[in-house]
């Protein structure tokens, strides 16, 4: 890796996009050697990016046996839904309150990469999109507590969710509907709405997760 990004961040955005593209599969250990290998980072460059990536939710660091991407059960997947629906309500409720034009305006542009990533049939740039949503999301917000509780709910379902993306077409369409009646409420600054369709818009993903841990 050659670019001017620090050597930790290039491996931390490496590892991330390999997991979230399913290349590092749940209950898979990552092996040092291996990932060294891949990033040509040292050793201690790598291990300062498994710790991000670990306060990310992404990896779990196990004493005497190294970092695992973690394999959620459907209790876990249920437990972070819920908490998920708790903080996305009020920060989609702040965001009906407080966005400016500006902020509608990347909001809109964030709705539209959604969409076309919708027709487009290929997970990743719609996992890409809805990532954006979030940042969005959390910037205005400014909460550094609820910023670091929700990155790591949102990196312990991306571990899940790239996997049943457009694995039911019509499931997943009706799931990006609840999304752009949240960004509807939102751009028309109404809180009430706004912190419903949030709500509906998690519990909707909690279901298709759900049922998709089962399934396999």
């Amino acid at each position: 890796m050659s670019d001017t990004r620090p050597v930790r961040q290039q491996v931390v955005d490496f590892l991330r996009d390999e997991i979230l593209a399913l290349r590092f599969t749940p209950g898979e250990k990552l092996v040092e050697r291996r990932l060294c290998e891949m990033t040509g980072a040292s050793r201690t460059a790598l291990r300062e990016g498994l710790r991000q990536l670990e306060a990310e939710g992404l990896i779990e660091i196990i004493p005497n046996r190294g970092p695992i991407v973690p394999k959620l059960t459907q209790k876990h997947a249920r437990d972070i839904y819920q908490l998920r629906g708790v903080l996305e309500a009020d920060l989609a409720k702040q965001a009906a309150q407080n966005a400016t034009g500006r902020d509608l305006s990347d909001l809109k542009e964030i709705a539209r990469h959604v969409e076309a990533a919708m027709k487009s049939g290929e997970r990743l740039p719609l996992v890409e999109a809805k990532s954006a949503f979030y940042e969005w999301l959390l910037a205005l917000a400014g909460n550094e507590e609820t910023n670091a509780v929700m990155r790591k709910l949102l990196g312990r379902t991306a571990i899940i969710w790239p996997s049943t993306v457009l694995a039911d077409l019509p499931v997943n369409e009706s799931s990006v509907r609840h999304f752009f009646e949240l960004v509807d409420a939102i751009a028309a600054h109404d809180d009430n709405r706004a912190m419903q369709a949030a709500r509906v818009n998690v519990e909707t993903a909690c279901d298709f997760v759900l049922a998709h841990l089962e399934a396999t």
